[in-house]
C-alpha cells in the first residue's frame, strides 16, 4: 500500500499537467490545433524517451505516458464542455465534466492495465487436467499416432504457417488439444526436441508429463531431463518426421561421394568439406557431421535422413564420434524408429 502511494503521486503529478494543458480549451477552433499540436509533441517525446537507455529510462517513459493520458483526458473534457455549451445540456457544464473526466481518465490506466493482466493470464493459464493427461489422436500422411502433452513435442500443422504448435507453450497446447479432439489434427511434422538448454528445459519440463515415468515413450527421460555435455546418448538429441518432399540435401551425399575418402580399417569413409565431416559406413549409411573442436562437447554432431516409409522421412541428430560412429549411428537409427512408433496407437 506504501508503495502504491508513492507510485498514485509520482503518477499523479504528470497527469494533471497533460490534463490542465489541454482541459480548458472551450472553443473548436481552439482546441483542434491544440490537440493535434499536443499529439504530435507527446509522439515526439515519447520516441526519444523510448530511444534512450539506462536506469531513468524506464521512469521517463512512464511520466511521459501519464502526461499523454492526462492530455488526452483533458481534450475529452474540452470537447464534452464544448457539446454540452452549444446544446446547452446542463449535465455537461465544466463544473461537472471537469472533475469526471479527470478522475477516469487516470484510473483509465490502471483498468487497462488490470484488464490486459488478466487477459494474459487467462491466455497463458494450464490446460485443462483432460488435456495434459490423455493422448491426442492425430495423423501424418496415412499413419495414425496419438500425442501426448510432453515437452520437447513440436508439431506442424498440414495447412496453414500458424497451424504449428509446441507443446510445452500452455496456449498452443491448449490449441492443438481442442484440433486434435475435434477429430482435425493433420500434421506434416513432428518433431522431438531432445536436448536444450538448462533455461529452456526448466520452463518446458513444467507439466504433468514430466511428474511421472513414462516407460512406453522410450524419448520422455532425455525430454524430461537435460542430457549432460559430455554425455553421448544412444538416441537422436533432435529428430523430425515429415511428409516427404523435395529436398535438395538428399543430392549432398551424392555430392560428397565424388571426394576422396579417408578410409579406417573398420571400414568407415570419412569426406572432408571445410568444418563438415561426412561420415559412411560400409553398408553405405551417410551422415554429415560437425567437429566442434571443443573440451564442452567432445563429440560429433551428426545427421542423418532416411525413409520410413514411400510418404514419410525421418531426419535425427546425434552425438557421436569417429571411434563410435559405425557402431553408434546403428544403434541410434533403430532407436529413432522407436521413437517414432511409440506414438502409434
Amino acid at each position: 500500500m506504501h508503495y502504491l502511494g508513492h507510485f498514485l503521486s509520482f503518477a499523479g503529478l504528470p497527469y494533471a499537467i497533460g490534463f490542465l494543458a489541454l482541459c480548458f480549451w472551450w472553443r473548436w477552433w481552439l482546441l483542434v490545433p491544440a490537440g493535434i499540436v499536443a499529439a504530435v509533441l507527446a509522439k515526439i517525446e515519447y520516441e526519444s524517451v523510448n530511444a534512450s537507455d539506462g536506469a531513468g529510462a524506464a521512469l521517463g517513459i512512464i511520466l511521459v505516458v501519464f502526461v499523454m493520458i492526462g492530455a488526452a483526458s483533458g481534450f475529452v473534457a474540452s470537447g464534452l464542455v464544448v457539446i454540452g455549451r452549444t446544446t446547452r445540456v446542463q449535465a455537461l457544464r465544466a463544473v461537472y465534466v471537469l472533475p469526471i473526466v479527470f478522475i477516469i481518465g487516470f484510473g483509465s490506466y490502471f483498468v487497462v492495465t488490470w484488464t490486459q493482466q488478466k487477459i494474459r493470464e487467462a491466455r497463458y493459464a494450464p490446460p485443462e487436467a483432460a488435456c495434459l493427461d490423455n493422448l491426442h489422436p492425430a495423423r501424418i500422411a496415412d499413419v495414425g499416432i496419438a500425442i501426448p502433452v510432453a515437452p520437447g513435442l513440436f508439431l506442424y500443422g498440414d495447412g496453414m504457417n500458424d497451424d504449428n504448435y509446441i507443446l510445452w507453450s500452455n496456449p498452443d497446447a491448449r490449441a492443438f488439444c481442442s484440433e486434435a479432439d475435434g477429430g482435425n489434427a493433420t500434421l506434416k511434422s513432428v518433431v522431438f526436441t531432445l536436448d536444450g538448454s538448462p533455461s529452456r528445459r526448466e520452463m518446458e519440463t513444467n507439466r504433468p508429463f514430466c511428474s511421472r515415468p513414462h516407460p512406453e515413450y522410450p524419448w520422455a527421460e532425455m525430454a524430461c531431463h537435460l542430457i549432460p555435455t559430455d554425455v553421448i546418448p544412444d538416441k537422436p538429441v533432435q529428430m523430425t518426421v515429415s511428409v516427404k518432399a523435395s529436398d535438395p540435401s538428399v543430392r549432398e551425399p551424392q555430392a560428397m561421394l565424388k571426394n576422396q575418402p579417408t578410409v579406417a580399417s573398420d571400414g568407415l569413409r570419412t569426406y572432408r568439406s571445410q568444418n563438415d565431416v561426412y561420415l559412411q559406413r560400409p553398408d553405405g549409411y551417410f551422415a554429415r557431421c560437425h567437429d566442434h573442436r571443443s573440451k564442452s562437447q567432445p563429440w560429433l554432431s551428426c545427421t542423418a535422413t532416411e525413409e520410413l516409409s514411400d510418404k514419410l522421412a525421418i531426419s535425427y541428430d546425434f552425438r557421436s564420434t569417429a571411434e563410435l560412429f559405425i557402431t553408434q549411428s546403428a544403434t541410434v537409427a533403430t532407436n529413432a524408429r522407436a521413437i517414432f512408433n511409440s506414438l502409434k496407437p
